[in-house]
């Protein structure tokens, strides 16, 4: 007897073969086997507004661009808060910074973790685990280095950054040692962040004694510099030169020393010094400000002397100044972006690798003031768009769309999710952060934001529902509404003369619940010494 399919009809024998073929190109197309490199790159005050993807026209980052034009890039990414620790912590853990226990830089919060972190998902499915850090805040003491095989986290002496250049020379052996095996990859780099000095910053502050230069420095850099003082008998003069590319005005101050220490101290036995010109000095915080020229008078006893001076400062900026250096900093980490670029094109990595670009948070420039009527630089304290607004570009080698732009909102809470999901791995339960590449469109999303004492002048929370964003500042007991289409900038508070509009009245309970249940767990922060320095030479604190 023949075989019973030789007797269908054409139709039904071409509808079998149409059957077939979808029952075997199904599957294929739903296991299509997941990028084996898994690359995590965290840009530290890394403001949105500051990448060319973003329509910055003045800032050139061809490097980060790239990415954005091979995957998704999306335009309302947000950090809950503006600290580099916690804001990792909440990345890592895919939980609020309160609910992971982690509120300022310098804060060790292992003993109030409860969940792993998504790291973890990689080291046990047998993926080589590496972080490569640039701050001092980010080393191992203080708990990111949860799942990973290697952290690392080494700094020069007396210097608690790396540029991204210092952080590639890191990661290339380790790349070149890995190629052939899947891995997990976290690069950190912090760049942007102050002092704002691109590693080919000009020399700018030169020491003098008795006219003799005696060392010099591109004081930009905020780093401890050492010299060495050879006193001849009777009077010195130490004099400072100091080109200032910055402020010139006549009669301001162009430049400043927080740290100044002579050894052996001035004393009846030893020598006495007199700032003679060119110097301020703030008692309250042993700030030296200074002008070029300015001189100190050494006067010392009859026979030769030697003494040990140490000094770390920068020079004055101007808000302009600022923004110009800020950029000039963006541009220099996006090109060791593209050496890294290059260094995986060469393992043949590039085109297989998973990209996922970050900020931690923004940056302010000037945009608002201090209490003290100041143009605020840096962050920490406020919870305005540019404080809190990040990049945020994911780049999957498998899929075939490219360039394309997101609105929805996001936050760092959703990178866990996203990269354990782009690798087929399921993400931890404890997670509270979504799979953007399975994001339904115009999904509404209440975004709450976060910021501590004692780091942050105030403790300050916010909840972002667009087009609404409400601050609440909890010693103040102040709340500020403003209105993101028809005031972008946030410098209109609706509530500035009037009460909260009555439909309103639901997000201002959300708001104070929120923040009730944030301040409710906060433990008292302790900072031992060797962390208050790592923090004073990040300008952290003074």
């Amino acid at each position: 007897m023949k075989n019973p399919i030789f007797f269908r009809t054409p139709s039904h024998w071409t509808k079998s073969l149409a059957i077939l073929a979808l029952s075997v190109a199904a599957p294929a197309c739903r296991q299509t086997a997941p990028p084996k490199s898994m690359i995590l790159i965290t840009l530290d005050t890394q403001r949105a507004d500051y990448i060319g993807a973003y329509g910055m026209a003045n800032v050139s980052t061809p490097n980060i661009d790239r990415v954005a034009r091979d995957g998704i890039l999306f335009r309302n990414a947000y950090s809950l808060i503006p600290i580099t620790l916690p804001a990792h912590a909440s990345l890592f853990f895919s939980e609020p910074p309160h609910a992971v226990g982690s509120y300022n830089n310098g804060q060790k919060f292992v003993a109030a973790r409860h969940y792993p972190s998504f790291v973890n998902l990689f080291q046990k499915k047998g993926f080589a685990t590496a972080a490569f850090v640039s701050l001092g805040v980010l080393t191992a003491p203080f708990g990111l280095n949860q799942g990973f095989d290697s952290y690392e986290d080494k700094f020069p002496q007396g210097r608690w950054y790396l540029s991204a250049g210092e952080v590639n020379e890191r990661v290339f052996p380790w790349l070149e040692k890995n190629a052939g095996r899947p891995f997990f990859l976290w690069i950190h780099y912090s760049d942007p962040h102050a002092p704002y000095a691109p590693p080919d910053s000009p020399i700018d502050f030169r020491l003098f004694l008795n006219d003799h230069l005696v060392t010099e420095t591109s004081l930009q850099k905020y780093e401890f510099n050492p010299a060495t003082l050879d006193l001849k008998p009777g009077k010195n003069e130490l004099r400072i030169g100091f080109e200032s590319q910055y402020d010139v005005r006549p009669g301001h101050y162009i430049g400043r020393l927080d740290w100044l220490k002579f050894e052996p101290e001035p004393g009846p036995e030893t020598y006495q010094m007199d700032f003679l010109s060119g110097w301020f000095i703030r008692q309250s915080d042993q700030t030296y400000f200074f002008n070029d020229g300015a001189l100190i008078e050494i006067r010392n006893g009859n026979r030769p002397r030697q003494v040990h001076v140490t000094f770390r400062g920068g020079p004055i900026l101007t808000t302009r100044n600022n923004r110009r250096q800020y950029r000039r900093e963006v541009e220099y980490m996006d090109r060791e972006i593209g050496r890294l670029w290059e260094k995986l094109a060469e393992l043949g990595l590039f085109d297989k690798s998973a990209i996922l670009i970050v900020g931690d948070h923004g940056e302010g420039l000037g945009e608002y003031r201090t209490d003290f009527g100041d143009p605020h630089i840096g962050h920490i304290h406020f919870l305005y768009d540019v404080y809190l607004r990040v990049p945020l570009i994911i780049r999957d080698p498998t899929q075939k769309k490219r360039g394309i732009v997101r609105d929805e909102y996001a936050t760092l809470l959703d990178v866990g999710p996203t990269f354990a999901a782009m690798a087929g791995l399921k993400p931890y339960v404890h997670s509270q952060g979504r799979n953007l590449l399975r994001l339904k469109k115009r999904d509404p999303h209440i975004i709450f934001q976060e910021t501590h004492r004692p780091e942050a002048a105030q403790d300050r929370f916010g909840l972002l529902f667009p087009p609404w964003h409400a601050i609440f500042t909890v010693q103040k007991d102040r709340f500020e509404l403003y209105h993101l289409r028809t005031d972008p900038e946030e410098k209109r508070n609706l509530l500035s003369d009037q009460d909260w509009p009555p439909d309103l009245g639901a997000l201002r309970q959300k708001l104070e619940n929120f923040a009730r249940q944030a301040l409710s767990r906060k433990p008292d922060i302790l900072i031992d010494d060797k962390t208050k320095e790592i923090l004073r030479a990040l300008g952290y604190i003074r």
